[in-house]
């Protein structure tokens, strides 16, 4: 009996460290540190402009245009965790040949931009970076974000409605409570969080074009969020990629599959 009580405070005490260690790090689990990549300036790309975005004298990111023509708009596209800005000109260049103008969003601490990496601070930066365009260029504007980037994106929706013309999420979560419940069952995860990012509340009052896409193949955020999400609200459209993965979903993109999502965003 000693023997079994001493064993049940061990393992009462190591649940209750692995908890505090949840709380206290989930900034680091949710945001990785991002590998090196080359200055998007340093590439060669024909048919567009690349110029480092500054909000404020601080750099948030890089603006990609269509050469030689003036921007429909502008896409802002919010990356996922451990990528930055430098590994998202492939799908920023989807809608800059389309002929809108992308800004490619940078979070404090990833890339090439300072700051602390947490998940308030990328959401406070990727609201001022909604703010920032709008104010520079005007309107209209979508959002396309992924995995994490569609967290982002879905926030910056709420409180911004009547200026979003429309929003992309690819590979979402639903919230990110349901998710971190899934992946730590045995922790109180929803208590732990500090903002358990809720993309369905945060849209539930955006009435514009709404595209939600899905990988079947999905580890990492299993496409059960992705359907949910896209049932919960009544004017939203969910694509689903048969055989992509989390990390894959790009290469599983069709040119008919984005000629569609480009339809219902109402910017083909």
């Amino acid at each position: 009996m000693r023997l079994l009580s001493h064993g049940l405070r061990f393992a009462v005490a190591a649940w209750l460290f692995a908890t505090l260690a949840l709380y206290l790090m989930q900034d680091r689990l949710l945001l990785p540190s991002t590998p090196a990549a080359p200055d998007l300036r340093s590439l060669t790309h024909t048919g567009d402009t690349i110029g480092v975005w500054h909000v404020g004298d601080r750099y948030a990111g890089y603006v990609v245009t269509p050469a030689g023509q003036t921007p429909r708009g502008t896409f802002l596209v919010y990356h996922g965790n451990e990528e930055s800005a430098e590994t998202k000109l492939p799908l920023a260049d989807v809608f800059v040949r389309a002929g809108y103008r992308a800004v490619i969003v940078e979070y404090p601490g990833h890339g090439n931009r300072a700051g602390e990496r947490t998940m308030k601070a990328a959401l406070a930066a990727s609201r001022e970076a909604f703010d920032a365009t709008l104010t520079q260029w005007g309107g209209p504007i979508w959002l396309v974000g992924e995995s994490l980037g569609a967290g982002m994106a879905a926030q910056v929706v709420k409180g911004n409605e009547a200026a979003i013309a429309g929003v992309a999420l690819i590979t979402p979560w639903d919230s990110l409570a349901d998710l971190a419940a899934e992946k730590y069952p045995i922790f109180p995860v929803r208590w732990l969080l500090h903002d358990g990012f809720d993309s369905i509340a945060a849209v539930a009052h955006y009435n514009g074009p709404l595209v939600i896409v899905g990988a079947r193949a999905d580890t990492l955020i299993p496409v059960i969020h992705a359907q949910r999400f896209a049932h919960a609200h009544d004017k939203a459209h969910l694509l689903m990629l048969g055989s992509a993965d989390h990390d894959d979903w790009f290469g599983a993109m069709t040119a008919a599959d984005w000629q569609q999502v480009m339809r219902w965003l109402k910017a083909a």
